[in-house]
Protein backbone atom coordinates (compact mmCIF):
# COMPACT_ATOMS: atom_id res chain seq x y z
CA UNK A 1 0.00 0.00 0.00
CA UNK A 2 1.44 3.50 -1.01
CA UNK A 3 1.95 5.92 1.14
CA UNK A 4 -1.26 8.37 0.22
CA UNK A 5 -3.59 4.80 0.77
CA UNK A 6 -2.09 4.78 4.45
CA UNK A 7 -2.41 8.28 5.01
CA UNK A 8 -5.99 7.98 3.78
CA UNK A 9 -6.72 5.32 6.21
CA UNK A 10 -5.52 6.58 9.00
CA UNK A 11 -7.65 9.74 8.45
CA UNK A 12 -10.37 7.58 7.82
CA UNK A 13 -10.04 5.71 11.31
CA UNK A 14 -9.46 8.79 13.27
CA UNK A 15 -12.93 10.24 11.69
CA UNK A 16 -14.55 7.36 12.52
CA UNK A 17 -13.54 6.83 16.29
CA UNK A 18 -14.56 10.49 16.57
CA UNK A 19 -18.15 9.74 15.15
CA UNK A 20 -18.17 6.69 17.20
CA UNK A 21 -17.88 8.98 20.25
CA UNK A 22 -20.50 11.66 19.00
CA UNK A 23 -22.57 8.57 18.11
CA UNK A 24 -22.09 7.16 21.73
CA UNK A 25 -23.13 10.61 23.06
CA UNK A 26 -26.49 10.60 21.44
CA UNK A 27 -27.05 7.11 21.54
CA UNK A 28 -27.45 6.59 17.82
CA UNK A 29 -27.56 2.68 16.52
CA UNK A 30 -28.42 1.39 13.76
CA UNK A 31 -30.60 -1.24 15.25
CA UNK A 32 -33.98 0.23 14.46
CA UNK A 33 -32.80 0.51 10.73
CA UNK A 34 -31.83 -3.06 10.53
CA UNK A 35 -34.97 -4.55 12.55
CA UNK A 36 -37.09 -3.06 9.91
CA UNK A 37 -35.43 -4.19 6.83
CA UNK A 38 -35.36 -7.61 8.66
CA UNK A 39 -39.21 -7.96 9.07
CA UNK A 40 -39.50 -6.49 5.69
CA UNK A 41 -37.52 -8.93 3.83
CA UNK A 42 -39.27 -11.60 6.31
CA UNK A 43 -42.35 -10.47 5.69
CA UNK A 44 -41.92 -10.07 1.77
CA UNK A 45 -40.28 -13.03 1.11
CA UNK A 46 -42.13 -15.35 3.50
CA UNK A 47 -38.89 -16.63 5.34
CA UNK A 48 -40.58 -16.12 8.94
CA UNK A 49 -39.25 -20.19 9.34
CA UNK A 50 -35.64 -20.09 7.70
CA UNK A 51 -33.80 -19.92 10.75
CA UNK A 52 -30.41 -19.22 8.86
CA UNK A 53 -32.30 -16.17 8.15
CA UNK A 54 -32.90 -15.57 11.54
CA UNK A 55 -29.33 -16.08 12.94
CA UNK A 56 -28.18 -13.54 9.98
CA UNK A 57 -30.35 -10.71 10.75
CA UNK A 58 -29.61 -11.28 14.15
CA UNK A 59 -25.83 -11.20 13.68
CA UNK A 60 -26.40 -8.04 12.30
CA UNK A 61 -28.81 -6.46 14.20
CA UNK A 62 -25.96 -7.00 17.12
CA UNK A 63 -23.66 -5.15 16.00
CA UNK A 64 -26.02 -2.46 14.45
CA UNK A 65 -27.31 -2.12 18.54
CA UNK A 66 -23.50 -1.41 19.78
CA UNK A 67 -23.89 1.95 17.32
CA UNK A 68 -20.86 4.45 18.31
CA UNK A 69 -18.84 1.27 19.26
CA UNK A 70 -19.40 -0.49 15.89
CA UNK A 71 -18.32 2.38 13.95
CA UNK A 72 -15.11 3.00 15.93
CA UNK A 73 -14.21 -1.22 16.16
CA UNK A 74 -14.72 -0.01 11.86
CA UNK A 75 -12.51 2.36 11.92
CA UNK A 76 -10.30 0.59 13.96
CA UNK A 77 -10.06 -1.97 10.91
CA UNK A 78 -9.66 0.38 8.83
CA UNK A 79 -6.45 1.72 10.38
CA UNK A 80 -5.61 -2.05 10.26
CA UNK A 81 -6.05 -2.49 6.45
CA UNK A 82 -8.71 -4.23 6.73
CA UNK A 83 -10.92 -1.51 4.98
CA UNK A 84 -14.08 -3.59 3.47
CA UNK A 85 -14.83 -5.30 7.35
CA UNK A 86 -14.69 -2.11 8.64
CA UNK A 87 -16.38 -0.12 6.11
CA UNK A 88 -19.27 -2.96 6.39
CA UNK A 89 -19.25 -2.56 10.13
CA UNK A 90 -19.83 1.18 10.28
CA UNK A 91 -22.50 1.02 7.79
CA UNK A 92 -24.25 -1.36 9.99
CA UNK A 93 -23.56 0.89 13.36
CA UNK A 94 -24.89 3.55 11.76
CA UNK A 95 -28.57 2.24 10.11
CA UNK A 96 -27.02 2.36 6.37
CA UNK A 97 -25.52 5.62 7.06
CA UNK A 98 -26.66 8.39 4.77
CA UNK A 99 -29.74 6.16 3.12
CA UNK A 100 -30.53 6.25 6.97
CA UNK A 101 -29.79 9.72 7.23
CA UNK A 102 -31.86 11.12 4.34
CA UNK A 103 -35.19 8.45 5.37
CA UNK A 104 -34.78 10.38 8.77
CA UNK A 105 -34.95 13.59 7.49
CA UNK A 106 -37.82 13.35 4.99
CA UNK A 107 -39.81 11.58 7.95
CA UNK A 108 -38.59 14.50 10.28
CA UNK A 109 -39.91 16.76 7.09
CA UNK A 110 -43.07 14.76 6.17
CA UNK A 111 -44.00 15.00 10.40
CA UNK A 112 -43.60 18.43 10.65
CA UNK A 113 -41.27 18.16 13.41
CA UNK A 114 -37.87 18.87 11.30
CA UNK A 115 -35.82 21.76 12.05
CA UNK A 116 -32.33 22.44 10.56
CA UNK A 117 -30.90 22.32 14.46
CA UNK A 118 -31.70 18.74 14.06
CA UNK A 119 -28.37 18.41 11.97
CA UNK A 120 -26.10 19.94 14.43
CA UNK A 121 -26.66 17.24 17.17
CA UNK A 122 -24.00 14.80 18.45
CA UNK A 123 -25.85 11.77 16.59
CA UNK A 124 -26.13 13.64 12.97
CA UNK A 125 -22.26 15.17 13.57
CA UNK A 126 -21.45 11.17 14.44
CA UNK A 127 -23.15 9.87 10.87
CA UNK A 128 -21.97 12.60 9.24
CA UNK A 129 -18.30 12.12 9.66
CA UNK A 130 -19.21 8.36 9.79
CA UNK A 131 -20.17 8.85 5.84
CA UNK A 132 -16.83 10.73 5.71
CA UNK A 133 -14.68 8.20 6.72
CA UNK A 134 -16.47 5.31 4.72
CA UNK A 135 -15.80 7.97 1.96
CA UNK A 136 -11.82 8.52 2.72
CA UNK A 137 -11.24 4.75 3.10
CA UNK A 138 -9.20 3.21 0.58
CA UNK A 139 -8.33 -0.59 -0.02
CA UNK A 140 -4.80 -1.99 -0.89
CA UNK A 141 -4.33 -2.23 -4.52
CA UNK A 142 -3.44 -5.95 -5.16
CA UNK A 143 -0.43 -6.66 -6.84
CA UNK A 144 -0.51 -7.87 -10.26
CA UNK A 145 1.37 -10.81 -10.93
CA UNK A 146 3.59 -10.00 -13.76
CA UNK A 147 3.58 -11.74 -16.98
CA UNK A 148 5.33 -14.84 -17.17
CA UNK A 149 8.09 -14.88 -19.71
CA UNK A 150 9.03 -17.39 -22.60
CA UNK A 151 12.12 -19.89 -21.64
CA UNK A 152 15.10 -18.77 -24.14
CA UNK A 153 15.68 -20.80 -27.21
Amino acid sequence: MNRNNTARNKTSMAIAIVAGIFLLIDGVSGFATWDAIKRFVINQLNLADNEMVQIIFAVLIFIAALGGIAVIAGGLLIGKDKVSSGKFIILLGTGLGIIGFIFSIILGIYEGNFTYNSLLTFGAIGIILSIVARMIAVKKAKKQAEPMQRPAE
